[in-house]
C-alpha cells in the first residue's frame, strides 16, 4: 500500500501560491497573467494534495479538470469544483503559451476567488488521523 508522502508540502505550496497572488495585487504594477498562473498552481497543488492524502498516485499534469475528475472518484463532492477548475485551467502554463490575450483585472480577481475556493474546499476535506 502506498503511503502519504507529500500532501502537507503540496498544501503549503498551494497556500504560498495564493498568498503570492494576493500580494502581487497590491503592487504598483500588477501583472495579471502571473497572478492567474499562481492561482492555477494553487488549485493544482491542492488537488494533488488531496489525491496524495488518499494515497492515489496522481498524474504529473497541469490539467485541473482531469485532476479534479480523479478527486471526484474518491469524493463526489469535488464535482462542485468542476466550473472553477475549468476556468482556472485557462491559466495553466500549457494553455497560456497558446493564448496571448490580456487578462483583465476582473478576470484576475475572479481567479483569486476561485483558487481560494478550491484551496479551502480541499483543506476541509483533508482531515488528519
Amino acid at each position: 500500500m502506498r503511503i502519504r508522502e507529500n500532501y502537507k508540502a503540496l498544501m503549503n505550496a498551494a497556500l504560498r501560491d495564493i498568498k503570492i497572488a494576493r500580494h502581487t495585487t497590491t503592487a504598483k504594477e500588477i501583472f495579471t497573467e502571473e497572478v492567474c498562473i499562481h492561482c492555477q498552481q494553487c488549485a493544482e497543488k491542492a488537488l494533488k494534495s488531496f489525491l496524495d492524502f488518499n494515497t492515489v498516485d496522481y498524474p504529473f499534469i497541469h490539467d485541473l479538470e482531469k485532476l479534479n475528475s480523479e478527486c471526484v472518484r474518491i469524493d463526489n463532492a469535488f464535482s462542485q469544483l468542476n466550473i472553477s477548475c475549468a476556468i482556472l485551467n485557462n491559466y495553466s502554463s500549457d494553455f497560456r503559451y497558446i493564448d496571448n490575450s490580456e487578462i483583465l483585472l476582473d478576470e484576475m480577481y475572479e481567479a483569486i476567488k476561485l483558487a481560494e475556493e478550491v484551496y479551502s474546499f480541499v483543506k476541509a476535506k483533508i482531515k488528519e488521523d
